[in-house]
């Protein structure tokens, strides 16, 4: 079983504005080693 990735709360606030602030596209989280390291927004047009 996969340990529990621990975010920092700065981390969390910019998936949740990205989310909040999108009307169609993706994010992409990129986790190395349990650590958020890359948070990827694309918008579709």
């Amino acid at each position: 079983m996969a340990e529990k990735v621990k975010a920092e709360s700065d981390q969390l606030q910019v998936i949740v504005d990205s989310l909040n602030n999108m009307q169609s596209g993706e994010l992409q989280i990129t986790v190395q080693e349990g650590k958020i390291v890359k948070i990827i927004r694309i918008e579709n047009w």
